[in-house]
């Protein structure tokens, strides 16, 4: 049975029949009628694998094709009633009038490892076919040569018959009526072997049936969007160039890359209310050409877990596509132990929330970027910058930097070194320090060591950029800086006076 989720319905799936499929829908902002692709994860029909539901869904979106993850029953299930529900869920998206339109003769299904093998039998065997089919290390073979038994045990159980392993071998079901097909996978895959693409392969070559077959030399099972396998992450792009070939992606011209940051207020873009204090964030697109563009979500006040709770970091996501930078900095609030909203253990949560706001950018196929805190302006007695200026932080960040392999920029350390060559008194300036009447904003004067002066931010910002200049992980983001003498390193403007 299937059960259309819409976009706002909150439902307890628990007070459902066991026997129904959830379809979960991702459409495209757009007026004009799009292609739609269905989703089906993998999992041996035992579970579902989340990561080949919806960050497929939105790797799709970024395309500009309207997408549905479908939930479909595992465990104890009848092999009648979950074939249904695949062929509902298309036609449901083909007839049913919608608030998005869809073009109804493309109509795709995707689906992987075990989820490769339903939407294959639904694609051969089905009487509401998808229009193309995608493929990624599927089930194919129910014979004991080269099937994955968990899935066939799932499936038909214990002791199928000749006649059931025949049937459910979708290569033995390919048909002139097989849609048009992309597949991918890995020669060493150790857990679904490649003869099940090459099979599927032979049958649709003696059908006639348009096709590509991608074989990486290596990787291993499940790897969904291939994040962690640069080789097989190739599949998004040839998939991509498929889906457009088959005219369901547009030749566009490239979107610009943008570049998130998440952080506190030394980063955050400042009212004029508050000015002149200034965010570091606020003078970063002047070092970038207009390929990339700096979307600034750092907000004041904001630790790593406060700004998770307050359902930031979930809306950087929503609006994250393949290939964008999300550049992460907090400490300054996760100190505050006398807040509980804010505080976090540096040893403990907070690299949890890092781990979580990494993780946030690879799953939409992003690169993530850790930055230490900004030092504040403390000085010791011999006249040093306080290596505890943001307490234990910028060491616990360089930690999760070299646990998760994510690029870091250590912008404490270049920012004590800045403080360290300009002095105690002279880098006065690069802070909020303003007598009495000078300002009518601070009409009392202030005295702030941790918010910059447009001057300071301005510094900061070209500390972040020579960080980015130094780090060959970054090499690809390097690129696309301007104002910016690459041989020796150093930036062309923004050169403070003393």
């Amino acid at each position: 049975m299937l059960h259309v989720i819409s976009p706002k319905e909150e439902i307890i799936k628990e007070q459902f029949p066991a026997d129904t499929s959830f379809l979960s829908l991702y459409p495209v902002a757009v007026q004009e009628a799009r292609p739609f692709i269905l989703v089906l994860p993998g999992g041996g029909y035992e579970h579902l694998a989340s990561h080949e539901g919806e960050p497929i869904a939105r790797w799709l979106n970024d395309l500009g094709i309207h997408a549905g993850v479908l939930e479909y029953q595992v465990g104890d299930f009848e092999i009648t009633s979950l074939l249904d529900d695949v062929e509902h869920a298309l036609q449901w998206v083909r007839q049913t009038p919608k608030e998005w339109a869809v073009i109804p003769e493309q109509v795709g299904l995707i689906g992987f490892s075990a989820g490769g093998h339903l939407a294959s039998i639904v694609a051969t065997t089905g009487i509401e076919k998808p229009n193309l089919l995608l493929l990624g290390y599927p089930v194919i073979s129910f014979h004991d040569s080269y099937t994955h038994i968990g899935s066939r045990t799932h499936f038909l159980g214990e002791q199928p018959t000749q006649e059931q392993l025949q049937a459910f071998s979708s290569d033995q079901q390919v048909t002139s009526q097989t849609p048009p097909t992309f597949m991918w996978t890995t020669a060493n895959d150790a857990t679904v072997p490649v003869e099940n693409s090459l099979l599927f392969a032979s049958a649709l070559s003696k059908e006639g049936i348009p096709f590509e077959l991608h074989v990486f030399e290596d990787g291993r099972h499940g790897l969904g969007l291939a994040e962690d396998n640069r080789e097989c992450r190739q599949w998004l792009k040839l998939a991509e160039a498929w889906l457009q070939k088959n005219h369901y992606v547009q030749a566009k011209q490239p979107l610009p890359i943008r570049l998130f940051i998440a952080g506190d207020s030394t980063a955050a873009q400042k009212g004029a209310t508050e000015k002149p204090m200034t965010g570091w964030g606020e003078h970063m697109q002047s070092y970038l050409d207009p390929s990339v563009h700096v979307d600034n979500r750092a907000v004041n006040g904001r630790s790593t877990k406060s700004f998770i709770a307050e359902g930031r970091l979930a809306d950087i996501k929503k609006d994250f596509r393949a290939g964008d930078y999300l550049f992460i900095q907090f400490g300054h609030n996760d100190e505050k132990k006398e807040d509980p909203t804010r505080y976090t253990d540096p040893d403990g949560e907070y690299r949890q929330n890092l781990i979580q706001c990494i993780e946030s950018a690879r799953q939409r196929g992003g690169i993530p970027v850790l930055l230490t805190s900004v030092s504040r302006r403390r000085f010791t007695a011999d006249g040093e910058p306080d290596p505890l200026a943001v307490g234990a932080y910028p060491a616990a960040m360089r930690q999760v930097a070299k646990q998760t392999h994510t690029p870091l920029l250590d912008i404490f350390e270049a920012s004590q070194q800045l403080y360290r060559s300009m002095g105690e008194e002279a880098s006065r300036q690069l802070f909020m320090h303003l007598p009495e009447q000078t300002h009518p904003n601070y009409p009392a004067g202030v005295t702030d060591n941790t918010h910059f002066s447009d001057e300071g931010a301005r510094q900061i910002a070209k500390l972040v950029a020579e960080a980015i200049d130094q780090c060959a992980e970054l090499s690809a983001l390097k690129r696309r800086m301007v104002g910016w003498n690459q041989g020796n390193g150093e930036c062309l403007m923004h050169e403070l006076t003393n």
